[in-house]
């Protein structure tokens, strides 16, 4: 069965490099960001926290194993 399109109408919308967001998704990606880097920092400090403890018992037990 043959088609025949006379006419087409569509939409482009043109996307500059800046305005691939909105900002409310923008805010959701840098609060998810922020918050790995917060947890990355616990975890920093954490384990500085644990080699430190290690430290204080093994001066404790005067450099024993």
């Amino acid at each position: 069965m043959p088609v025949r399109i006379d006419e087409l109408h569509t939409t482009v919308d043109v996307v500059g490099p800046r305005g691939l967001l909105a900002p409310e998704v923008l805010e959701q990606v840098i609060a998810a960001v922020l918050a790995a880097l917060d947890e990355r920092e616990r975890g920093r400090r954490t384990q500085a926290a644990e080699v430190d403890t290690r430290s204080v018992v093994d001066q404790q037990r005067g450099g024993r194993d």
